[in-house]
C-alpha cells in the first residue's frame, strides 16, 4: 500500500469518525428514520451537484448489466443501517459497538472460502489485535461481556451487510463488461438507501421529528455536516475499495472509533480513560504490523 492509499484511508476513518459523532446528537433528540432521510437526501443533493460539475449524470442512465447489483447494493445498505438501528433497541451500545467490528472477520472469511486467499498467521494475529484494541476503545467491560441474545444477532447481521455490501461494490466497480464509476455506485447505494428510508419514516415517524428540530435548531447543523460526510465517505470508500483489497480497507478502517472517540471527547467532553488510550495504541501498531506484512508478502512474490 502506497503512502497516498494509507493517507486516504486515514482521512476516511476520521471523516467516518466524526459523521457518528454527528449522527449520535442527532440521534438524541429525533428518530433514525429522519435523520437517516435528512442525512441521505443532503446526500443526494451534494452527489448531484457533483456529477453535474463532472458531467457524470449520464453515467446514470448507462447500467446495462450491472443494475441488479446496484440496485442490490442499495439494499444492503440500508439493511446493514436497520439492522443497527434494531440491534441498539433491543440490546446494549456497547456490545454493538464490539459485534459491528466483526464485518473485518467476515470480510476475511469471505476472502479465503470465496476468493481463495491465504492468511497467513500474522494476518490473523495482527486482525486479532486490533479487534481488542478496538474493545478497550469503546469502553466494554470485556471480563464481563455477554451474548444478549437476538440484540446481539441484529449486530452481526449488520457486519455481515457491511462486509457483503463491500465485496458487491467492488465487482461493479471491476465489472469485465461496464465497471461503475464510483459516484454512479454511490449515487444508487445512497437514493436507494434514502427511498427506503423515506417510506419507513412517513408510515412510522408521522412527522413527529420535525417539531423538535423547530424547537431545537441546533440540530440542523449535525444533520447537514452528516450528509456532507456520508458524501465523502462514499467517495473516498469507493476509491479505497478499487484499488485495494477489501478486507484490507475493513482492518485499516477499525481506526474510526477511535477518530470517534477522540472527537468526542474534544468536543462533547466525554471523558478518555487510560484503557482507551492503551486500545488506540494497539489499534495503530497492530494496523502498521498489517501494512508492513503486506508490504512482505509483494517482495515475496516478486522474488
Amino acid at each position: 500500500m502506497s503512502v497516498g492509499l494509507f493517507l486516504s484511508l486515514l482521512t476516511l476513518s476520521l471523516v467516518w469518525g466524526s459523521y457518528y459523532v454527528a449522527n449520535r446528537v442527532s440521534l438524541q433528540y429525533l428518530s433514525p428514520f429522519f435523520v437517516g432521510l435528512v442525512v441521505r437526501a443532503v446526500t443526494f443533493l451534494l452527489l448531484i451537484i457533483l456529477m453535474t460539475f463532472k458531467r457524470q449524470v449520464k453515467e446514470l442512465f448507462k447500467v446495462k448489466g450491472i443494475l441488479s447489483k446496484l440496485l442490490l447494493i442499495g439494499v444492503l445498505g440500508f439493511s446493514l443501517d436497520i439492522t443497527a438501528f434494531i440491534g441498539l433497541r433491543l440490546s446494549s451500545a456497547a456490545n454493538g459497538a464490539v459485534l459491528l467490528k466483526a464485518d473485518v472477520l467476515f470480510a476475511n472469511l469471505i476472502t479465503i472460502f470465496f476468493l481463495k486467499e491465504r492468511f497467513s498467521y500474522r494476518d490473523w494475529l495482527y486482525t486479532g489485535g486490533v479487534l481488542l484494541g478496538v474493545g478497550l476503545v469503546v469502553n466494554i467491560d470485556l471480563v464481563n461481556f455477554r451474548f444478549e441474545g437476538i440484540g446481539d444477532i441484529f449486530f452481526l447481521l449488520s457486519a455481515f451487510f457491511v462486509s457483503l455490501n463491500a465485496f458487491v461494490i467492488k465487482s461493479v466497480q471491476l465489472d469485465r463488461v461496464n465497471p461503475a464509476s464510483d459516484n454512479v455506485v454511490a449515487f444508487y447505494n445512497n437514493f436507494i438507501t434514502m427511498g427506503i428510508f423515506a417510506i419507513i419514516f412517513f408510515l412510522s415517524d408521522k412527522g413527529a421529528s420535525l417539531p423538535t428540530v423547530r424547537e431545537n435548531s441546533f440540530l440542523v447543523l449535525p444533520l447537514l455536516y452528516a450528509g456532507a460526510m456520508q458524501t465523502f465517505i462514499y467517495l473516498l470508500y469507493y476509491f479505497n475499495l478499487r484499488r485495494l483489497p477489501v478486507w484490507l480497507v475493513k482492518i485499516t478502517l477499525l481506526m474510526m472509533p477511535v477518530f470517534a472517540t477522540i472527537i468526542s471527547f474534544l468536543l462533547l467532553k466525554e471523558g478518555l480513560k487510560l484503557i482507551q488510550v492503551l486500545g488506540m495504541i494497539i489499534v495503530l501498531m497492530c494496523t502498521a504490523g498489517i501494512i508492513i506484512e503486506q508490504k512482505r508478502k509483494k517482495e515475496l512474490k516478486a522474488t
